[in-house]
């Protein structure tokens, strides 16, 4: 299962010491779909970090990458809603893009992430629910996994759930918070046309928000929000193909953070 063609809106907040997760999320780009489009939004315009970031995306490869600097912002923060505009005059002018993916610049995506997004779509779309990824880290010199996001664990058969197979399942967690979207055309007009894509109050501060997609739009009732896990319900696992690495590993090194604290495979408790 493949992207035909993807437009890719990563967020950059120039600091020289993150331009090695730039380039280390920017090594799967070209594998993600059969054609990437590229765009990079920055707070900076300086021509030497302009090249720091293009040769951190190409590293030597022929992609279609451009730099943004937006300007008349009024804040900061909004920094990260700079790829709207963008998205917007993509989905108008180009027919061809069947999908749309915005990502924090420390996510690291890989291709079986998006077969499971992909396969995922197809068992959920029916019910207006949307496929999900869950942020993990871990610790230096440890093959162990822990949840970014998570508070708190879960146990399964208190979740909204959806059954695919006798074998596999897609769980509603409690904190759907995964620092980035994946939308096809359809799911992206909705996006672009909705409340989802205005900076307003909801869950998560603005700059969050700009990563929520269609998280808190049309959620069905009894469900936290649209956002669905894949889950192994023969392994009692959630699916490793739904993960995706915060790749700078801050909240699980942080002792005075809670996040980053709850192992992925005890993230969900099975009673009896």
């Amino acid at each position: 299962m493949r992207i035909k063609k993807l437009a890719i809106g990563v967020t950059f907040h120039y600091v020289e010491d993150r331009i090695k997760y730039l380039e280390k999320i920017a090594t799967q780009f070209p594998l993600l779909a059969d054609e990437v489009l590229i765009h990079i939004f920055t707070n900076e315009n300086d021509v030497d970090k302009s090249l720091n970031i293009m040769n951190a995306i190409k590293q030597g490869r022929e992609l279609t990458v451009e730099i943004h600097t937006p300007t008349y912002l009024g804040h900061p923060y909004l920094l990260t809603w700079s790829h709207f505009y963008t998205f917007r005059k993509l989905f108008d002018a180009d027919q061809s893009i069947t999908h749309f993916m915005y990502v924090e610049d420390d996510i690291f995506i890989t291709p079986k992430n998006i077969e499971y997004w992909l396969r995922g779509l197809e068992d959920l779309k029916s019910e207006g629910l949307i496929p999900s990824f869950l942020r993990y880290e871990k610790m230096e010199g440890s093959t162990e996994l822990y949840s970014t996001d998570s508070f708190t664990r879960s146990i399964f058969h208190k979740l909204p759930r959806m059954k695919a197979s006798e074998n596999y399942c897609y769980v509603n967690l409690p904190e759907p918070y995964q620092g980035m979207y994946l939308l096809d055309r359809e799911l992206m007009y909705e996006h672009l046309n909705g409340p989802s894509s205005i900076p307003e109050k909801t869950p998560w501060h603005i700059r969050e928000k700009a990563a929520a997609g269609l998280t808190f739009v049309n959620v069905p009732r009894g469900c936290v929000s649209r956002n669905f896990i894949g889950y192994d319900s023969k392994n009692k696992k959630i699916d490793p193909n739904s993960l995706i690495h915060h790749i700078p590993n801050n909240y699980v090194a942080n002792p005075d953070i809670a996040l980053g604290k709850i192992k992925i495979n005890e993230l969900i408790i099975r009673v009896g």
